[in-house]
């Protein structure tokens, strides 16, 4: 029985192959029309002829002959080129057996009668500082999303959230077609958007307009995607459906659906989770869906609010979630394109139920300790977001852009949380003391209503590349928050408990601020090559902060303050910002350098003694960039940027908390201001006819008066108090790199990836300095193969090695490597019947801090048929985590400490689906 198996699976795999083993060559000769000779070295191409992919190419010999490489019998277009000659281009069909196409004929440019225009189609373009990737040229499979799509693309990542990872940086915009998509929620188009109807995907780094001016970076910049659709796909209405449920304890359901009437764009969308966190942005940026600006943003870190937790960020990595989304866009142009109109709607609800299990261990010159943390969670989050703008070019020279986004959000969080803290018994780890015990019972109710508004004035002028652009900016946020803390400690001397403290008490936290900024950038050419670029930015932020904490009456009533832990205050920020940048741009070469004056001053006014702190900052910020383009494809940068770290509000002023008792953290009025010397390095290149892709990026920063933590740790008690404090001599690396070869159809792909970071910082330890050393590093290779109608698949293995040593470690470093990566892969059977697997592995070496650290292996599986006479629907019946063993955690080494965590996550469920896809354009059956 088993050989007749083994005979039925061999036939199988042979007829999957057989496409694959009927193979032929392609010759011929090529020769000169007018001077009869026989051309050497002419560039023999041949391209598939269903995606302009690129199948192989060669050059004739001295006797003008050529003969390709073994090549699939298809369809296929033949491109020969010689210079000073007209490009030849005919169809080719190449059977099983080797086919000579005889003579071949090219006619000097002179002698033509008229131009012949031949299309050049390049799978990535590399022009400036933005990468363009053709997406026909990456093959994915039928029903492919845009994430899909970006996981083919190379130098990107995906990873489970949806958060695109490219160029060593996180993507943090989306754009389609130039335009907002859903405001901050890039996931709404790379999830929801359907990878046919992409013509291309730009990426460059998220830039204002006054960034773009001076060609400078400031060092922080995220990466920004503008997905451009075929002109075809923007005409009508298209979509797509999808719901699916196990019929006991899991449903998922979404809809999108995009209409274009002329230039007018609608779109609607709606899900339904309790497998996953639905569409949520990525994170909660405090200017919402405004440019980034650092200038502007430099004050923000002021504003002490005392806000609650952004449940929409943090409770998306851990938990058992139950969502809801849904939201609407529309867009449109009119008045020849001179007015321009995009605004969306968003409402997020998130609930989730969390139960973590975490082990923090501390290590001293002298002794160990250990806090285990057990804590139980359920939350709630809503929340509506708007965004909108009006673009108005007012005439050929004036533009003015009108921007707003608002967001109102609630949030009700309940943590219930036991710890336990030990210490080891002179030096043995295997005796351990209790120095302390905690049970908490935390409730809060918060609400956030934020909006934040621009308005930009561009105005060119008849002198080429003259222009003024000015930002005007107003922000308001109003913070409330609602809450009990009940807490009973007790502490412990030789492990018999020996005091007890119970705390009870409620918190009322009232925020509010408003800012206002304004921004000027003028550019004036001095040359056609050289530009001087003035800056000048004023921003003003008044806050109000009122923390008030209330303890139980003689009538149970929380109505008697706890001066102690309440804290009122009023806060007034000014700052000035000035640059002067000279940019050269000629040719291949481009740099630019300046230096930046900023003055910040706080006056901070204490409610409750009345007394004044007035603290001004005053910077100097150097920078510098040069852009080098050697060749087409080709891009060599190097930047340096001076930036200054400011300490916070929170930092500066001794606000006590009374979250965590045995964790208290004091202020230091006598900061001074960190400055960071910023290094960046970056490469790419692409070679079209190889079609292979190479780019890394290697960053080094030195900080003077970093702003770190000098940790006292009382032995008797387990009580730990935290202030911040100057230190020089922090560093840190980071690197990143890719290599990939092989796009398109019936092609194999290969690649990889290496990435780390790494570095030196300096902090205190029961008034002992101490320097932490750490470095992780990173190696993926990849390997696939397309055949869209056929078979697909996609390996990633990965291996990291992670170390981290501290001076007050006796017993040397923290070292441990881990292994894992991903695959997918997926076969298309007769019947239009379609398997698929995926997964992803991460195995991790135990450390001798902890024992028993879970390895994960996450597999889903699942077989679909198409339906419909179009094959647009999909019934699925798919699996996750096959073999039941998805396990949250996670591993954090940072100085002193090490902490492992471990907290819930959804196990192994069967989920029955179907799937719709539909467009509507006109003329269309």
């Amino acid at each position: 029985m088993r050989n007749i198996q083994l005979c039925l699976l061999t036939v199988f795999l042979i007829s999957l192959s057989s496409p694959l083993l009927a193979q032929g060559r392609l010759s011929g000769s090529v020769r000169d029309t007018a001077g009869k000779q026989n051309l050497e070295h002419a560039v023999v191409t041949i391209l598939h002829k269903k995606d302009s992919t690129l199948a192989t190419f060669t050059r004739t010999d001295k006797n003008g002959a050529f003969q390709t490489k073994p090549l699939p019998a298809g369809k296929y277009v033949l491109l020969l080129t010689f210079p000073k000659f007209a490009d030849l281009s005919d169809e080719v069909d190449l059977g099983a057996e080797d086919k000579d196409l005889q003579q071949l004929s090219l006619t000097p440019k002179s002698l033509l009668l008229k131009e012949v225009i031949v299309k050049a189609n390049t799978a990535i373009r590399v022009k400036g500082d933005t990468t363009e990737f053709a997406a026909d040229s990456f093959a994915v499979k039928e029903g492919a999303t845009v994430e899909d799509l970006l996981k083919r693309l190379p130098g990107f990542s995906v990873n489970a959230k949806g958060e695109v990872t490219t160029q060593g940086k996180r993507v943090d915009k989306v754009l389609v077609d130039g335009e907002e998509f859903f405001g901050d929620d890039p996931t709404m188009a790379t999830q929801n958007l359907s990878a046919k109807i992409v013509k291309s995907v730009q990426v460059y780094d998220t830039k204002t307009e006054q960034q773009n001016l001076t060609s400078i970076n400031s060092g922080n910049e995220g990466k920004t995607l503008n997905i451009k659709l075929k002109e075809d796909s923007k005409k009508g209405g298209f979509g797509k459906l999808s719901a699916g449920t196990d019929f006991t304890n899991y449903l998922e359901a979404r809809g999108l659906y995009n209409r274009f009437v002329g230039k007018k764009k609608f779109s609607v969308y709606g899900t339904r989770s309790n497998v996953n966190t639905g569409s949520l942005n990525w994170q909660d940026k405090q200017k919402l869906g405004m440019e980034n600006d650092m200038e502007y943003d430099e004050i923000s870190g002021y504003y002490y609010s005392f806000g609650s937790d952004d449940g929409f960020n943090d409770w998306s990595l851990r938990g058992l979630p139950d969502s809801y989304t849904g939201g609407a866009l529309f867009s449109n142009k009119w008045n020849n394109d001179r007015q321009n109109l995009n605004g969306s709607y968003r409402y997020n609800q998130l609930g989730v139920t969390n139960k973590s299990l975490s082990t923090t261990q501390n290590i001293f010159r002298d002794t160990t300790t250990t806090r285990f943390k057990d804590a139980r969670t359920t939350a709630l989050s809503m929340q509506h977001a708007l965004n909108g703008k009006y673009e108005f070019k007012l005439d050929s020279l004036t533009t003015l852009t009108y921007k707003i986004a608002g967001t109102y959000k609630t949030s009700e969080q309940r943590t219930q949380t036991y710890s336990h803290f030990l210490r080891t018994v002179s030096g043995n780890v295997n005796s351990l003391d209790t120095l302390n015990t905690s049970d908490q019972d935390r409730i809060n109710n918060t609400s956030r209503r934020q909006i934040d508004q621009s308005l930009v004035w561009k105005q060119l002028f008849k002198k080429k590349n003259r222009m003024l652009i000015t930002t005007l900016r107003y922000g308001m946020t109003d913070d409330d928050q609602r809450g009990t803390i009940k807490t009973a400690q007790a502490f412990y001397e030789s492990n018999v408990v020996d005091s007890v403290a119970v705390v009870d008490q409620m918190r009322n936290i009232d925020g509010r601020s408003r800012t206002i900024g304004v921004k000027s950038t003028f550019n004036e050419p001095l040359s056609e090559k050289l530009n001087f670029v003035l800056e000048y930015g004023y921003n003003q932020n008044n806050s109000e902060s009122y923390r008030n904490t209330f303890n139980k009456s003689s009538n149970g009533k929380y109505e008697s303050l706890d001066t102690v832990f309440s804290s009122n205050f009023d806060l007034k920020v000014r700052a000035h910002n000035g640059n002067a940048t000279l940019r050269y741009m000629y040719k291949k070469l481009r740099f630019a350098v300046g230096t930046g004056l900023s003055q910040v001053q706080l006056n901070l006014h204490d409610l409750f003694t009345q007394k004044i702190n007035t603290y001004t900052f005053r910077n100097i910020t150097p920078q510098a960039q040069f852009g080098y383009m050697p060749k087409p494809q080709m891009n060599i940068n190097f930047s340096y940027r001076g930036t200054t770290r400011q300490p916070t509000i929170d930092q500066l002023q001794p606000i006590r908390d009374n979250n965590d008792p045995l964790n208290v953290f004091e202020g230091n009025p006598n900061l001074k201001v960190g400055f960071v010397h910023g290094f960046n390095l970056g490469y790419n290149r692409y070679k079209a006819l190889k079609g292979s892709w190479v780019g890394a990026n290697f960053g080094y920063n030195i900080t003077q008066n970093a702003i770190t933590m000098q940790n006292q740790l009382n032995l008797r008690t387990g009580k730990q108090t935290y202030r911040p404090v100057n230190v020089n001599g922090n560093r840190d690396w980071y690197l990143w790199s890719s290599w990939s070869v092989g796009n398109g159809e019936k092609k194999w792909s290969k690649g990889i990836q290496v990435n780390g970071n790494g570095g030196r910082t300096n902090n205190f330890l029961n008034g002992l300095p101490n320097t932490n050393t750490y470095m992780s590093m990173r190696v993926g290779p990849s390997v696939g193969y397309s055949w869209t109608d056929h078979v697909n698949f996609h390996v990633n293995p990965e291996i990291g090695y992670n170390n981290s040593r501290s001076s007050l470690q006796a017993d040397g470093s923290v070292r441990y490597f881990t292994f894992g990566g991903n695959f997918n892969a997926s076969v298309n059977l007769p019947g239009k019947i379609e398997v698929g697997v995926d997964g992803n592995i991460e195995v991790r070496e135990k450390v001798d801090a902890f024992a028993g650290t879970p390895d994960n292996y996450l597999i889903n599986a699942s077989i679909s048929r198409k339906v419909f006479k179009n094959n647009s629907g999909k019934i699925m019946l798919t699996v996750n985590d096959l073999l039941n063993q998805n396990v949250g955690f996670s591993r954090n080494i940072n100085s002193n400490f090490i902490n492992e965590e471990r907290y819930s996550r959804i196990a192994r469920y069967f989920m029955l689906r179907f799937e719709w896809s539909f467009t509507k354009a006109p003329g269309s059956k």
